[in-house]
């Protein structure tokens, strides 16, 4: 598991944590900041797992990580270079 993810899981656990805060004190802002907070750190965990997905494969699969790149590249040059 690396960084991001550990950074998201964290993050959405004290989202959690805030909410329930928030919920027994009746503090609805709180409450909603909780809800906010537990969402962002599970989006920042997919991320961190998406990451992740992506270094295996390249590390796996080198030459079809350059191929991407170069295709990303060259496509990016044609299209920027109409304008």
């Amino acid at each position: 598991m690396y960084e991001e993810q550990m950074k998201g899981r964290t993050e959405s656990l004290k989202g959690q944590a805030q909410e329930a805060v928030g919920r027994f004190t009746d503090d609805e802002e709180l409450r909603d900041e909780g809800r906010a907070r537990h969402a962002a750190g599970k989006l920042q965990a997919n991320y961190g797992e998406k990451l992740d997905s992506v270094r295996e494969a390249t590390v796996k699969n080198p030459i079809s990580a350059l191929a991407i790149a170069g295709g990303v590249g060259v496509f990016l040059g044609i299209l920027l270079g109409r304008r």
